[in-house]
């Protein structure tokens, strides 16, 4: 990346612009990237590449989800587990663990870190929601950003969000395409009505400077 630029520094604070202030994020999302793929690795070599690879999805399971099948369902049907069989070993309700797979109940948070713990996956990786959300027709959705003047010193700064609503994801991404250039600087995001966060601003700068 360039150099960066310093605009203010003081004893504890030092200030840069937001601009360099995202590089240095996707910077660091690049080493984090390398860092998991050295350290995945590494684990092949001292464990075993097929006890390794037995945790990642294979490219027909990846696509099932793609398809919109259940997160729980998918990694359930990997460790080649019945739903009685998860439920027992989970130490959750089986007609529970059905409702959930069949998205009738959201499931609590403590379900899916059982869940995850006995499938050997992290608990938000078998949220059926985390999907649902990043698909292109899912909708509506809202884009929320700051009306904060940049730079301006903390308390001078006014707390206003605007928020814009969209039909779909896909329109609310081609609204941030076309207002990138400013909305980079304001704090962006694209929530769904719940306020669940479906790109936040790391991700958005991601997703346009492809």
């Amino acid at each position: 990346m360039s150099t960066v630029r310093i605009l203010t520094e003081t004893e504890d604070t030092v200030t840069i612009a937001r601009e360099d202030w995202l590089e240095l994020l996707a910077a660091l999302d690049d080493a984090e990237d390398r860092a998991a793929v050295a350290e995945r690795r590494a684990k092949e070599r001292m464990f075993g590449k097929e006890t390794q690879r037995d945790s990642y999805l294979t490219g027909t399971e990846a696509l099932r989800l793609l398809d919109g099948e259940n997160p729980l369902k998918v990694w359930r049907e990997k460790r080649g587990l019945s739903q009685r069989a998860l439920a027992v070993e989970a130490k959750i309700g089986n007609s529970y663990l059905a409702e959930i797979e069949a998205e009738r109940k959201p499931g609590s948070d403590a379900a899916y870190r059982k869940l995850g713990a006995t499938l050997q996956v992290p608990p938000e990786e078998l949220s059926a929601r985390r999907y649902r959300m990043r698909r292109p027709n899912y909708g509506p959705v809202l884009v929320s950003w700051s009306l904060d003047t940049p730079g301006a010193a903390p308390g001078n700064r006014a707390a206003a969000i605007k928020r814009e609503e969209f039909a779909t994801v896909e329109a609310a991404l081609k609204h941030v395409q076309q207002e990138w250039k400013w909305l980079r600087f304001r704090a962006a995001s694209v929530i769904d009505v719940d306020q669940w966060t479906i790109y936040d601003l790391e991700e958005l700068y991601r997703e346009m400077e492809r």
